[in-house]
């Protein structure tokens, strides 16, 4: 309320000033009207008693008119001057009149004004206040969805972690796997180098040649070269001779011995067999 006196004080001062201005004027216009009018002549209506002794009849009273006042006493009418002030006030009066619903008019439309401005500027407020509001929202979501990016991120480390020293322990048990097959494979070929091997190789000699048909052309000293190619279970794939001192019959002769001892047997360590075998064929004397 203060703001608002503060804010139409003017407009409010001035409305003021001219009711009172034409409060006077209307004032002296009524009081010179009333100065101005003629006296109002009256008429007086009396009877007069006879003081006339009782047997005497009274007569009537007469009538007594009042006496007209004398010319000179009459108040002469209002000068056409004077009619022209009082109209002139009159219409000043109504002029004032007019402008005074006027500056009401002016001032309620100001009110109007005025409060429709404070009507925007609460609602320019209440907006300002509702983005704000909005804004601390929208900023609040913002920091939650980046605080879950940051879990959810910092789980995905954690279990790729995770997984890395998994597939590291499960390289290092591949590695002690081989480590351990490498180990049982030195271990094989320390049987096949205490004589698994050769002992091999001697039984299928012996088993070759229990399969040969010897030639006539075969002579005392013969010995040849033998790479045999086995399937699993010891048949015979392939056979090539190498070095050989025997003629062509006896090269034919041996190659055929080695097809018909097929199938070969098996070693007495199965760590021992061999798909390609270097077997010397020297047959006893």
């Amino acid at each position: 309320m203060p703001g608002f006196f503060k804010e139409h004080l003017r407009p409010l001062a001035g409305s003021a000033g001219l009711h009172l201005a034409l409060l006077a004027i209307l004032a002296g216009a009524a009081l010179h009207w009333t100065s101005s009018q003629p006296p109002v002549e009256l008429a007086i209506e009396g009877y007069v008693v006879d003081s006339a002794p009782p047997d005497r009849p009274a007569t009537k009273s007469q009538r007594v008119e009042p006496s007209p006042k004398p010319q000179g006493d009459s108040v002469p009418p209002p000068e056409p001057a004077a009619e022209e002030a009082t109209q002139r006030r009159a219409q000043e009066a109504a002029a004032a009149g007019r402008a005074a619903r006027e500056q009401r008019e002016a001032d309620q439309r100001a009110e109007r004004a005025a409060a429709e401005r404070r009507r925007a500027a609460e609602d320019a407020e209440a907006q300002r206040r509702a983005e704000e509001t909005e804004a601390r929202r929208q900023a609040a979501e913002n920091d939650a969805q980046r605080q879950a990016a940051e879990r959810e991120a910092k789980r995905k480390a954690e279990a790729e972690e995770v997984r890395r020293k998994a597939e590291a322990a499960a390289e290092a048990e591949r590695d002690a796997a081989l480590q351990r097959r490498l180990a049982a494979e030195e271990e094989a070929g320390a049987a096949v180098s205490a004589g698994v091997m050769d002992e091999y190789r001697r039984m299928l000699a012996q088993t070759i040649e229990r399969s040969w048909i010897r030639p006539l052309s075969a002579r005392a000293g013969l010995q040849c070269t033998l790479l045999v190619t086995q399937a699993p279970g010891g048949t015979v794939m392939d056979v090539t001779l190498g070095a050989c001192n025997g003629d062509a019959a006896v090269r034919e002769s041996i190659t055929n011995a080695v097809y018909r001892a097929s199938p070969l047997p098996a070693p007495r360590d199965p760590r021992a067999f061999e798909r390609r075998l270097e077997i010397v064929f020297k047959p006893t004397e």
